[in-house]
């Protein structure tokens, strides 16, 4: 399943919205394939977001929903783990090793 990381920005003004909208991701009922994985907050209105989700705009339509104000302000990036290596990895790299190959 795709891994993606929310970089997460907001106003000071718009802490208490936030923390709100937070609060309502980590107890919705999230669509099948939905998971948030981890959060880090910095304490300076951002934070960085690993989710898992089947695309990018499943896991957008979960913040139209839920967090619309905290969404202004996020990109949303997909990601492949490289630490632990997964298989996902490891065939990007086959892939890379393919590309770069001479003919």
């Amino acid at each position: 399943m795709p891994l993606f990381i929310a970089l997460h920005k907001w106003n000071p003004e718009d802490e208490i919205t936030v923390t709100k909208e937070a609060m309502a991701l980590f107890t919705a009922k999230l669509p099948e394939g939905v998971e948030l994985r981890n959060t880090y907050e910095t304490g300076a209105q951002r934070a960085f977001c690993v989710w898992v989700a089947p695309n990018k705009e499943t896991l957008e339509k979960v913040f139209d929903q839920s967090a619309p104000v905290m969404k202004k302000g996020t990109e949303f990036v997909p990601v492949v783990q490289s630490f632990p290596p997964t298989m996902e990895y490891v065939l990007t790299l086959y892939q890379m090793m393919i590309k770069g190959a001479p003919k």
